[in-house]
């Protein structure tokens, strides 16, 4: 097994090796619910700026559980597929399915 200097990655690069560790062993032990790459790993300003929300709201998400993180000390980590299942959980199909509808196109009805 590789052997990791913990003092020279920062948060991010040590989380973004233990998923590759721990999806490593996943992956020899036949369980497959892993995806085959490692998964990217974003800070709280990241997700707030990808999602368009504030510090507050990101907490309340966090806190009612509506996203999943991980969280070290004062900093939350969340994976892709945290934000993944966020936003197919928040999913609405579109409702306008009638074929006769007019079909807009560049902004005109």
């Amino acid at each position: 097994m590789k052997k990791i200097k913990v003092e020279k990655l920062c948060d991010r690069e040590l989380l973004e090796e233990i998923f590759r560790v721990v999806q490593g062993k996943k992956s020899l032990s036949g369980n497959n619910n892993l995806p085959a790459q490692p998964s990217r790993v974003y800070n709280n300003k990241e997700v707030m700026d990808m999602l368009g929300v504030k510090d507050k709201y990101m907490k309340k998400l966090r806190d009612n559980g509506y996203i999943g993180y991980s969280r070290e000390g004062d900093k939350y980590w969340y994976t892709q597929d945290d934000i993944d299942k966020f936003l197919r959980r928040f999913h609405y199909e579109a409702f306008a399915t009638n074929p006769n509808l007019p079909i807009q196109e560049g902004g005109r009805v």
